[in-house]
């Protein structure tokens, strides 16, 4: 063990994953006088052996495709600041995305071991973890959750039903929109009325657009172009980022606000290699997380506004409602989510007053998230 790794296993193992600058400043005053190597090494074995972080190297895979956003954001600002800052403790290799397992089949492969980590939407655990579909239809975010016990519940399920650790909620303010290329007509109560309506959907979206009256149709993102243009679809659902990165904007004239939903992306650990981590690498782990749950905001909603500027030169029209048509609009939205999930959970009751709060508008991009620096 070199000098520097015996200081960096000292701190962290004391103070978890961001060691003081001062201790670390004060350990490398004895290599000033001569006294580094002696000290460090008879500290570090003086320490308790379970302690010191001795670096362990995981392995991840994202469940998305490389290319997409949301994949994006987990390699640069979770992987990489990883790497960077846990140097002698923890290393995550990051292993690929959608050409390493296919994504129906990731949260079976975290499970068995296959890999260590997961970062993919929970739509993938539906199978196992239907209450996944809560934190879709959540208008609370993670900081709201860790503090109110929401979290520890969901790290429960997960436990339980998929033998994974819930690590963290990232890019979790990225939401969902309504996207046409017919503009949609308004009933009475100024909501649109999509009978009709032929509209791609995944199930993500096909319980709204179902109660909107419209024909749901399910096919590839990657046909959605080929689908407006044909006539076979009148238009979709879709994130509110990412849109001209597969074209999509060239096909659309009208987007209805408000947004809606919130992305459910998580990063998940293999429940074994969870338990296995020593203390130090699990408070740099959970210290990542929170982390990223900021940090992949920030990188989205910059991406978000940078593609913001090629919808607007597009033409692509907003359709704005207001008021008691707003409420009602994201009251159907998130009803009839949590309609579903009703039916599938045991924890159904549990989850919604702490995941929900009705009335309350879908988050917006809230960046003060002050939990870093406490």
């Amino acid at each position: 063990m070199t000098l520097y790794s015996s200081i960096v296993c000292i701190s962290v193992a004391i103070f978890g994953a961001k060691p003081y600058p001062q201790i670390r400043e004060r350990l490398m005053e004895f290599v000033k006088f001569g006294l580094g190597a002696a000290m460090a090494v008879g500290v570090v074995a003086a320490l308790p052996t379970a302690s010191i972080a001795q670096e362990r190297t995981i392995t991840a895979v994202t469940g998305l495709q490389q290319t997409n956003i949301l994949a994006k954001s987990y390699i640069e600002k979770f992987v990489k600041v990883m790497n960077a800052s846990g140097k002698g403790v923890l290393q995550i290799k990051y292993v690929g995305g959608q050409e390493v397992v296919p994504p129906r089949k990731a949260a079976a492969a975290l499970k068995r071991g296959q890999f260590d980590m997961l970062s993919c939407p929970t739509a993938y655990y539906i199978g196992t973890v239907p209450e996944g579909y809560g934190m879709l239809a959540s208008n609370q975010g993670p900081r709201v959750l860790r503090a109110n016990g929401g979290w520890e519940l969901l790290q429960k399920i997960y436990a339980e039903k998929a033998g994974a650790h819930l690590l963290s909620w990232g890019a979790n303010m990225t939401s969902y929109h309504m996207y046409l290329w017919k503009k949609p007509k308004l009933g009475k109560d100024g909501v649109p009325d999509l009978t009709g309506y032929k509209m791609r959907a995944t199930g993500t979206y096909r319980p709204l657009f179902r109660a909107l009256g419209a024909t749901t149709i399910n096919i590839k993102s990657s046909e959605v172009i080929t689908a407006v243009q044909r006539g076979t679809v009148d238009g979709y659902g879709f994130t509110d980022v990412s849109l001209p990165a597969i074209g999509l904007h060239t096909v659309t004239k009208y987007r209805v606000q408000p947004n809606f939903y919130q992305t459910n992306t998580v990063e998940t650990m293999n429940l074994a290699t969870w338990k296995s981590l020593n203390q130090a690498q699990k408070n740099m782990l959970n210290r990542m997380a929170i982390e990223y749950e900021i940090t992949s905001v920030q990188y989205i909603e910059a991406e978000r506004l940078r593609e913001e500027k090629i919808i607007k030169k597009q033409g692509i029209k907003d359709i704005v409602l207001k008021g008691a048509a707003a409420a009602k609009y994201l009251e159907i939205a998130h009803g009839e989510i949590w309609k579903e999930l009703k039916s599938r959970s045991k924890y159904h009751d549990q989850l919604k007053p702490l995941l929900y709060k009705p009335g309350k508008p879908n988050r917006q991009f809230d960046l003060g998230d002050t939990r870093l620096q406490k």
